[in-house]
């Protein structure tokens, strides 16, 4: 029997992540929303490209406050039949209210009367300072959900988080493939691409330090030292280029002759139908890849990185086609 689960991600992202969704085995998708997937699924998901995951308790019309949810909540039970009870028996507890990605207070009376409500039923015991679990009441646009918390959010490792590592793996066609990174300061985008699928990887690192991280954090990869835009890597040896542009770096002169030279060098080693994933701002790309000779933009994804506008491009080598 399949459950329903829901799921958070980098907005901007939708596309990717329900053609990553609807390729897991056991998987039917119910909606995609913005930043959110609800889906039903045979077994629990442990998706990497996902940020947080939960077990869907109850969903509700729009509420306009925590209080107006947690009053529903009281008012019916059904949603106690969805607690996994072979799971609850000692488990301690505690309800976060959320509006939209915002932590938001709530009346106390109402919390505590749903924590006696659910301690009654399941066996479970309300521990606010180091829970086993976490339910949620959040509220969003399209509707309000009372949600179990399924793990916890990965460690970020870098500027970079893992689920959008894994989305930005997924875009590049490595499985059983050669691949490469330019520029690679983050251990999360390799371990995602190398996750992947991939036959080889190479990793080229700007600096020592960086180069130092990944042979630290990352087995069964080659990491070669120097600017992207001067590999030791073969004419056409390559599935896939992924090139990563910290998005907090400062934009000079250089950074910009350094991007060109690394798009030129991606244009070498890439095999005639491979693929280019670009990850960066746009501040720093944007007008670059624009006048960059060459390659074709197959699709764009906008977000936000680390409070800076940014993307991850899909780019093909060869002329644009005309229109």
């Amino acid at each position: 029997m399949k459950t329903l689960y829901f799921s958070t991600f980098v907005k901007g992202l939708e596309e990717p992540v329900e053609a990553m969704l609807r390729r897991e085995g056991g998987v039917a998708v119910e909606r995609m929303l913005s930043g959110a997937a609800l889906y039903k699924s045979a077994h629990e998901p442990r998706l990497p490209y996902m940020h947080m995951s939960f077990r869907v308790l109850f969903q509700m019309k729009p509420m306009a406050s925590a209080e107006e949810a947690l009053r529903r909540l009281l008012a019916t039970g059904g949603w106690l039949d969805r607690f996994p009870y072979d799971q609850t028996q000692g488990l301690r507890f505690r309800i976060v209210t959320m509006q939209g990605d915002q932590l938001v207070s709530a009346n106390m009376r109402y919390v505590d009367m749903l924590e006696k409500a659910i301690c009654e039923q399941t066996g479970m015991r309300t521990g606010r300072e180091r829970p086993d679990v976490e339910l949620w009441v959040l509220l969003r646009p399209e509707a309000a959900y009372f949600l179990w918390r399924i793990g916890r959010t990965g460690r970020q490792d870098g500027p970079l988080r893992g689920d959008v590592c894994a989305v930005a793996a997924s875009l590049a066609p490595c499985v059983g493939k050669n691949a490469a990174i330019l520029g690679c300061t983050s251990a999360a985008l390799a371990a995602a691409v190398k996750a992947a699928g991939v036959r080889t990887l190479t990793c080229v690192c700007p600096d020592r330090n960086s180069a130092a991280l990944i042979e630290n954090r990352v087995r069964g990869v080659r990491v070669c030292e120097g600017p992207g835009g001067c590999t030791d890597l073969a004419d056409a040896s390559q599935s896939a280029v992924i090139l990563y542009l910290p998005v907090k770096a400062e934009k000079t002169e250089r950074l910009l002759s350094d991007l060109r030279s690394a798009l030129f060098e991606a244009r070498r080693v890439l095999e005639a139908d491979g693929r280019l994933i670009v990850l960066a701002s746009l501040a720093h790309a944007e007008s670059t890849l624009r006048r960059t000779q060459g390659v074709r933009i197959l699709a764009r994804y906008d977000l936000t990185l680390s409070g800076q506008r940014s993307a991850i491009w899909v780019i093909a080598p060869g002329a644009e086609e005309p229109q």
